[in-house]
């Protein structure tokens, strides 16, 4: 849920400062070409966040939230994304602290940077607004740039010979394209003892799931950073966001892959062991039954159609439980699934309505 507040003043005064530290009295020049006021949820930044960062963005109080146009030719990193993500700082009032150190000030229309930026900056607020997470208020600050980073002045040719990271997620190959590159191998190694350590010392614990995930988040982003770090092809290739975003899944998958033993077959199955059979149970007495779609209170034409057309669907999803390992190739199978689904329902609609004249009444009558 958003909620939009007035946005700020266009006139605003960086002179004044209730802030424990001197700030810079101009802001920085504005863009030749004025910015457009653009909607929270069509922000390229705000999108990026809620799909990829929710749990930082979740945790936050304050998130500043860049124009689209500013971000043109930039990667969203996580680092990125927490240079942008703030909670009340313990010391300052009116100061804010990221989780990766940054800190900034806050005096509307104003945001400064305060410390651990590589240099200040002082940026205008266009507009605020309240998001509201289940009884979490979260303040949104529309910013007319970064807070860190600036987006190049002339986009980069792409290299003809510059590779495409896999689409496909498979802990198999995955794994197997990132040891097909020998600058890989350290990396792999450090990789493999974090691993090996996190399976040594792994309990679960019942409420502490979200400092399981952050842990392995920590792995895999480790892993990833210093992949692109010694490796410029692939860092080369991740200058693309779409491909970034692609090499972050992979390596994610990766690391899912190692521990897919662990956590699922060694601690989470016998856990779940009973609600596995329940949905066994009521699986099995839908098929005995036969239960057609209108039982399903599925509108027609959709209630006519018969087991057969979702074969493919099918097809799809029994691999889920045995090739399909991590949460990333269990998820692809269900997408695919889903667009089967709509494709069958789809080509199902077609082929009635060529047999059926516009009055409603079929051809043949």
């Amino acid at each position: 849920m958003v909620q939009a507040k007035a946005a700020a003043s266009p006139n605003p005064s960086p002179s004044s400062s209730t802030s424990s530290r001197s700030r810079p009295t101009s802001i920085a020049h504005p863009p030749t070409v004025p910015l457009e006021p653009e909607e929270l949820e069509e922000n390229r930044f705000y999108r990026y966040i809620r799909s990829h960062f929710n749990l930082i963005f979740s945790r936050s109080s304050v998130v500043c939230i860049p124009h689209s146009r500013s971000l043109e030719g930039l990667i969203l990193t996580k680092d990125f994304i927490e240079t942008h993500s703030y909670n009340p700082s313990p010391y300052y009032c009116e100061q804010y602290q990221a989780a990766n150190g940054k800190v900034i000030a806050i005096e509307l229309p104003i945001v400064s940077t305060v410390s651990g930026f590589k240099e200040p900056r002082t940026l205008h607020v266009m507009a605020e607004e309240w998001v509201y997470i289940g009884r979490k208020k979260i303040r949104v600050l529309m910013i007319e740039r970064p807070l860190e980073g600036e987006a190049p002045l002339q986009q980069q040719p792409q290299n003809p010979n510059m590779i495409s990271i896999p689409t496909t997620r498979s802990s198999k190959t995955d794994l197997d394209f990132l040891n097909m590159f020998p600058e890989n191998a350290e990396a792999m190694q450090e990789l493999q003892l974090t691993v090996q350590k996190f399976v040594e010392t792994y309990v679960y614990i019942r409420g502490f799931n979200a400092y399981t995930v952050e842990k392995i988040q920590h792995m895999y982003i480790k892993a990833y950073t210093t992949i692109l770090q010694r490796n410029k092809l692939l860092r080369d290739a991740c200058r693309l966001q779409t491909e970034h975003d692609h090499f972050l899944e992979l390596v994610e998958n990766v690391v899912m892959g190692f521990l897919h033993e662990k956590i699922w077959v060694q601690s989470l199955r016998s856990i779940l062991h009973s609600q596995d059979n329940y949905l066994d149970s009521i699986c099995r007495a839908y098929a005995r039954e036969t239960i057609t779609l209108n039982r399903y209170a599925v509108s027609h034409p959709m209630a006519d159609m018969s087991l057969e057309c979702f074969e493919a669907a099918i097809t799809c999803l029994r691999p889920s439980d045995q090739l399909a390992f991590t949460p990333l190739e269990k998820l692809a199978c269900i997408r695919t699934a889903l667009d089967l689904i709509t494709d069958a329902v789809t080509n199902y609609i077609q082929s009635i309505s060529v047999n059926t004249v516009p009055d409603g009444n079929s051809i043949n009558q």
